[in-house]
């Protein structure tokens, strides 16, 4: 989405003025009969004990860092996403994990997205979500934070929005690199009720990518649905190659849907299984180190309690990850196959310890992978030879509770090691819409059936 240079200018004074001062649905009652039981209609908080029904989560990212920040005080952020499952009451959770200082923010607003990508929100359809039952919150350092129960009917891909108001200085805010969603910043001032984005501008575009805060929507489900939380990274995640950032293209998959995640749902949604998917990939994210730029997080060794275990309704978790391992640059020899089959056997028991069914992902194709004005490695001889030993451990191993064979499903037929061309978006590594909807194609819905 492009600016015109007028409201590029304009934007760019207002944010350096602040910085110094649904196709698919599935039925939810057991949700619907709690709001019924409470009395509560419409953006009614939901008091008293708890709502009954299991809180599932309907749309999730993985924080990353905090230490790029948007310069957002004194103005609204506007960002939108899609729910994976419907809900008739729900909450969102916020973090600050990342930060060392504290943050406020105040009048957080859920409504209904207009169009995908679009700062308009629907008429009539915001609601002011409260805080033990205040409108602003401060999130200290580190804290993670949910928001009141409140009666709000979702739909599964019927997107939503959050808008909140920044009224201090926001040093550091906790963020989610690469979101493929348009990040809307207003001019100076509280807008976050406000139906019409005439006010709001899409960030620059070194922070369109990104998440604020907004970790999770919680929705209150049948007792008989469960999350199935795919970790990893930005394959995972549902990161383009950088060839149309670079040549001034829109890149496909902002505020489309399009990662393999939103794909699965799709699936479990068409044929009635009561699972949501819940999406914790981090681009550059690695196993066994933390990310080589602070924006690529934590290893997933140790951010999988925070990330995966503490996801509302995991029964599941679906694991893609190792190629940048093998493939990111920096200091120190990359690790072994051996170090990286270590690392699969702690994440398997820490699911399994949790009683979390796990299944396995082999790693994608990379061969000759180049991302424009990032050096990588992941299509080096040495990084080949890592990847197809881990690949041909995870077919073979019994540990796990089943695999994807996502290197299979991806590869080029005549060029093994390859992305088929049809997947390609660009780099060699990372697929397009195609290639993310082959890879939920090749999982096996049967591995997600309950097991007696």
């Amino acid at each position: 989405m492009k600016l015109s240079f007028l409201c590029g200018f304009t934007l760019a004074i207002a944010l350096l003025l602040a910085a110094c001062g649904g196709e698919l649905s599935n039925s939810s009652s057991d949700a619907a009969r709690s709001i019924q039981a409470s009395g509560a209609g419409f953006c009614t908080p939901v008091k008293g004990k708890e709502p009954q029904g299991r809180v599932v989560t309907s749309w999730k990212t993985a924080p990353g860092d905090a230490l790029i920040t948007h310069p957002i005080s004194g103005l609204t952020v506007r960002q939108s996403f899609a729910p994976h499952w419907a809900g008739n009451v729900v909450r969102l959770r916020l973090s600050n994990r990342y930060s060392s200082l504290p943050v406020t923010f105040t009048n957080i607003h859920l409504a209904e997205e207009s169009s995908p990508g679009s700062a308009n929100m629907m008429p009539n359809t915001a609601c002011r979500l409260a805080f033990n039952g205040q409108p602003s919150l401060t999130l200290q350092a580190g804290e993670t934070v949910v928001s009141d129960w409140i009666a709000y009917p979702v739909e599964a891909f019927k997107r939503v929005g959050v808008s909140f108001y920044a009224p201090g200085l926001t040093p550091q805010v906790t963020r989610h690199l690469n979101a493929n969603e348009v990040l809307y910043l207003s001019l100076p001032g509280d807008y976050s009720a406000s139906e019409s984005g005439s006010m709001f501008a899409p960030a620059p575009e070194g922070y369109t990518a990104n998440f604020l805060v907004i970790e999770a929507l919680e929705v209150l489900a049948p007792n008989n649905v469960n999350t199935v939380v795919a970790v990893g990274d930005s394959i995972t995640d549902g990161s383009d190659s950088n060839t149309a950032f670079l040549s001034g293209q829109g890149s496909p998959l902002v505020a489309t849907d399009q990662r393999y995640p939103n794909h699965l749902q799709r699936r479990f949604l068409q044929v009635g299984m009561p699972f949501t998917v819940a999406n914790a990939g981090i681009g550059g994210n690695e196993l066994l180190r933390d990310g080589w730029l602070p924006q690529f997080g934590k290893a997933l060794l140790a951010r999988f309690d925070a990330d995966v275990l503490q996801t509302q309704g995991a029964s599941h978790v679906l694991v893609m990850i190792g190629t940048n391992d093998f493939g990111n640059p920096k200091p120190g020899q990359a690790p072994t196959s051996e170090a990286l089959i270590a690392g699969y056997k702690e994440l398997i028991a820490k699911a399994k310890n949790a009683g979390l069914k796990i299944i396995l992902g082999t790693i994608p194709p990379a061969e000759e992978a180049v991302t424009e004005l990032i050096p990588v490695l992941h299509g080096t001889a040495a990084a080949r030879v890592a990847r197809d030993e881990a690949n041909a451990w995870i077919r073979s191993q019994t540990m796990s509770d089943g695999v994807v064979d996502f290197e299979r499903c991806l590869e080029d037929k005549n060029r093994k090691g390859f992305l088929a061309p049809e997947f390609n978006s660009g780099d060699n590594l990372h697929p397009n819409p195609a290639g993310y909807a082959a890879m939920a194609d090749c999982v096996n819905l049967n591995l997600f059936e309950r097991q007696q």
